[in-house]
């Protein structure tokens, strides 16, 4: 485990899957929310903490990365930080708006 929190490249490769994965699962929830739609709220509750915390390390760990590969992660990890961030503002706006 020491070998892998040192190798600044695998870190971000794995909180880039593990994002990716993570949406996934709120997609598929989302579209599955007409049936069960406390489910949806559940994983929510759930997944966007955790989906968080990942995509902050993976930000972090991206700025230890030597040559080319440093830009594209952290390009792709600050995208995914903005569309976390854009979903939140969206819930908590929309949060009154309809029951």
């Amino acid at each position: 485990m020491e070998k892998f929190f040192k190798n600044a490249l695998k870190v971000s490769i794995a909180s880039l899957v593990t994002s990716i994965i993570l949406y996934v699962v709120m997609i598929v929830f989302f579209l599955l929310s007409v049936v069960t739609a406390n489910a949806f709220g559940t994983v929510i509750k759930i997944t966007v903490p955790i989906l968080t915390l990942v995509t902050i390390l993976g930000f972090i760990y991206s700025f230890f990365i030597t040559g080319k590969q440093k830009i594209p992660f952290l390009t792709l990890h600050f995208v995914s930080l903005c569309t976390i961030s854009f979903g939140v503002y969206l819930a908590i706006s929309f949060q009154g708006f309809a029951p």
